[in-house]
């Protein structure tokens, strides 16, 4: 039977040092291996760098992004660019002509396209408006 994973366990820094000391007292972990590891995570470490520093990235603002999104600071949001009166206009129209078109059967809404297609989104929102109630 398999064993379950186990998870993670949320230690701070001083328990972390107080169970690993406990560990080499018991014979558990050699002090070598612990030495090994943190000599391999220094060494990771830098090597990350290194390889931001070749893509042209400032490490430090990487860290600040990095430590941003381990926190979950807000990112910082652009302005939207504004509409244009013209295009606020035909988005409403959009919306009506959906409106008024959702309730017809499928043979009543290729009539109301050939109408918008011919005479416009007005003249097919009366239509179709017409033809639904």
């Amino acid at each position: 039977m398999r064993r379950k994973t186990v998870k993670a366990v949320k230690l701070t820094g001083q328990h972390a040092a107080y169970a690993l000391q406990m560990l080499i007292e018991d014979g558990k972990i050699a002090s070598r291996d612990v030495l090994q590891a943190l000599k391999r995570r220094e060494k990771t470490v830098r090597e990350l760098r290194a390889r931001l520093i070749a893509l042209g990235e400032d490490v430090s603002k990487a860290a600040v992004r990095a430590a941003n999104a381990a926190n979950g600071s807000p990112r910082v949001q652009r302005a939207r660019r504004q509409i244009t009166k013209a295009q606020r206009m035909a988005r409403q129209a959009q919306g009506r002509y959906m409106a008024a078109v959702r309730k017809l059967s499928k043979d009543a809404r290729k009539r109301i396209k050939a109408v918008r297609i011919k005479q416009g989104v007005e003249a097919a929102i009366r239509e179709a408006r017409r033809l639904a109630g």
